[in-house]
């Protein structure tokens, strides 16, 4: 994964232009978000209660995965210049630990008014099926003292 941050500006971007990212919903990530958090739900930090609820293995916080659009939003598309402004997700189905998970945006709107556009936002799992969706809005900063 690069650590650098793309830097987008507003004109560079067009409806239909979309990026994604991929993601290990992993026991390092799961347990640094309980404990970043306290969300300590035993669906997320007990195997035995999740299975016991009929899930196959502890399941990821839906947070978590808004987390990573945000990702997404902050190194990718836009980048650097983004300010994330609000994020409105369902979750389709659970995602287990160790799920592999492709969080893409497409930007579905771009608004000249307010410097503003929505990422319309869908999270799959390795084999393809959708496990969230939603859409983002998010602005552009730029620099202090800059005109434009």
């Amino acid at each position: 994964m690069a650590s650098e941050a793309s830097a987008l500006q507003f004109e560079d971007v067009v409806p239909g232009h979309r990026a994604e990212i991929t993601c290990l919903m992993d026991l390092d990530a799961v347990d640094g978000f309980a404990a970043l958090t306290g969300d300590r739900s035993p669906l997320h930090v007990d195997a035995g209660f999740a299975t016991s609820r009929g899930f196959a293995g502890r399941v990821a916080h839906g947070a978590l995965l808004v987390g990573y659009v945000s990702r997404l939003i902050g190194m990718v598309l836009p980048g650097r210049n983004a300010l994330l402004l609000g994020v409105n997700m369902s979750f389709v189905a659970p995602v287990i630990v160790g799920t592999r998970v492709t969080v893409a945006g497409t930007v579905d709107q771009v608004s000249d008014a307010v410097r503003s556009l929505v990422l319309r936002i869908e999270a799959t799992d390795e084999a393809g099926a959708v496990v969230a969706r939603g859409k983002a809005t998010v602005g552009f900063t730029t620099e202090a003292g800059a005109h434009g």
